[in-house]
C-alpha cells in the first residue's frame, strides 16, 4: 500500500469541531483516508453515540477533501445530494472516512465513503458534487 500523507492548507474551522487528525492519499486504491477523533461534546445518549449529523459532515469532508486533494488544491467538490446509510452507533474516539471517487466529469464527481471505528463499517455515504473552483 502506497500512501501519502496528506496536509490540508487552511483547513476550515469546523474540523477542529469534528476531531479531524490528519488525512492520507492510498495511491494503489485510489482512496482518501480522514481521520478523526470526535468527542463527548459531539454525543447523545449520555455521551455515548456521535450526533448523525456529524457523523455525516466526517463522510462528507472526506469526500471533499478527496477531490481537493487530486485537482491540487484547485477544486472543490459543492455537495448537491448525500445519501447516508448508518449502520451501527459512533461512539466518541478514533475513526477513518475513506473515500472513493466513483465517476470524474467536467463538472460533476460522484464519491462515495465509509466510516470505520474499531475496523466496523459504522456508516457510508454516496454523493452528487459539483466542481467547482476553490477560492484561497
Amino acid at each position: 500500500m502506497t500512501t501519502i500523507s496528506s496536509k490540508l492548507n487552511n483547513p476550515p474551522p469546523f474540523l477542529e469541531l469534528f476531531g479531524f487528525k490528519y488525512a492520507d492519499y492510498n495511491e494503489s486504491e485510489n482512496t482518501y483516508i480522514c481521520y478523526f477523533e470526535p468527542t463527548i461534546d459531539l454525543t447523545h445518549s449520555d455521551g455515548t453515540v456521535v450526533q448523525g449529523g456529524f457523523v455525516s459532515g466526517m463522510l462528507d469532508t472526506s469526500m471533499a477533501q478527496h477531490i481537493i486533494f487530486l485537482t491540487k488544491g484547485e477544486m472543490t467538490g459543492l455537495t448537491l445530494d448525500i445519501d447516508v446509510k448508518f449502520y451501527k452507533p459512533c461512539a466518541p474516539g478514533p475513526v477513518e472516512a475513506i473515500s472513493k471517487i466513483i465517476q470524474f466529469g467536467k463538472s460533476i464527481a460522484f464519491t462515495e465513503a465509509q466510516l470505520f471505528q474499531n475496523g466496523k463499517l459504522i456508516a457510508s455515504a454516496t454523493a452528487t458534487n459539483k466542481l467547482a473552483p476553490l477560492k484561497i
